[in-house]
């Protein structure tokens, strides 16, 4: 039985980082510096919803977007600490791990994903990573494409319908559903519960306890 997990937003707090490479970027570029709930709505979005006034055309924007994950890729890697988990991931990945296979499936570049795996001491727990590396290496549509989970699925061969994910945006629901596979949103991210939902949230749980009860309660429940 799988559990397979997003990284930013759901076991780690990405924000600040994010939100500095995003001021940064902005004052860099004489841009106007985007509110923070526009800096959430369009996380790791390869459709993002709206542009920034002033950056630009879609294609800009999307530009632009890409020289912030890396300058936010960078600061990661530069300074782990200043991404940390969510109070509470730790020990839910400790046990979850004892019973369950546990895969990460992110848009994130791999790099910066590793550093933080190290920098806690969490890389243990998981039996497979699917990361940005895998759209150039494999050639994988990213999110919300189902590509890297269904990869995830083959290589640890779990059946959707013995497997869950757990994200905080509406890409980790829709790459979910398109699976075939559980989709569990955490309120604690970079979407809120209705955006979950609209995009096909099972269930939406508020702290890590009632993750690992839902995900426990979903698991029991499978013949």
């Amino acid at each position: 039985m799988l559990c397979a997990f997003d990284f930013d937003g759901t076991l780690a707090d990405s924000r600040s980082v994010y939100y500095k490479a995003t001021r940064f970027y902005s004052k860099q570029n004489n841009f106007s510096p985007p509110s923070q709930p526009e800096m959430d709505l369009v996380m790791g979005n390869p459709n993002p919803p709206i542009v920034f006034k002033g950056w630009g055309d879609i294609n800009d924007f999307i530009k632009h977007l890409t020289e912030i994950y890396k300058i936010t890729d960078d600061l990661i890697c530069d300074q782990p600490s200043d991404m940390p988990l969510f109070e509470g991931i730790h020990d839910l990945l400790n046990e979850l791990s004892q019973e369950y296979i546990l895969s990460i499936v992110t848009s994130r570049s791999l790099k910066p994903v590793l550093a933080q795996l190290e920098h806690y001491n969490i890389r243990r727990f998981f039996q497979t990573i699917r990361s940005d590396h895998d759209i150039h290496l494999r050639g994988y549509r990213g999110k919300p494409h189902p590509d890297k989970l269904e990869c995830v699925l083959r290589e640890m061969m779990c059946p959707a319908e013995k497997s869950v994910m757990v994200g905080d945006t509406l890409m980790d629901m829709a790459m979910a559903k398109s699976a075939g596979v559980k989709a569990i949103g955490v309120s604690w991210g970079y979407h809120g519960e209705s955006l979950l939902r609209e995009h096909g949230a099972d269930e939406i749980v508020a702290n890590p306890s009632q993750l690992k009860n839902t995900i426990l309660k979903e698991f029991v429940q499978v013949p």
